[in-house]
């Protein structure tokens, strides 16, 4: 408490951010995230670089995608083929 009987100022600093609930893919944990788009879609190679950030999912030498967001790489794969594991 501050002065006067007030609370002092909220802390609300991102990096303070819980981790995510059991089940919970939409955390802060990427692998979590690359277990599961690798397993999803065995046919890709993906990769996370957390300095980018991006997410990329290569597959051969003439497929490639790149997104912000697992969430969006996901849906992406998925409409490569309409099949959950990008195959054809």
């Amino acid at each position: 408490m501050e002065a006067g009987g007030l609370p002092g100022p909220r802390d609300t600093r991102v990096d303070h951010e819980p981790g995510p609930r059991r089940g919970d893919l939409g955390g802060t944990d990427p692998a979590l995230w690359l277990a599961r788009l690798r397993r999803e879609f065995p046919r890709w190679g993906i990769l996370h670089d957390p300095f980018a950030p991006a997410w990329i999912a290569v597959r051969g030498r003439a497929q490639m995608e790149v997104t912000r967001t697992a969430f969006e790489l996901r849906d992406r794969l998925r409409s490569h083929s309409g099949r959950p594991d990008g195959s054809r």
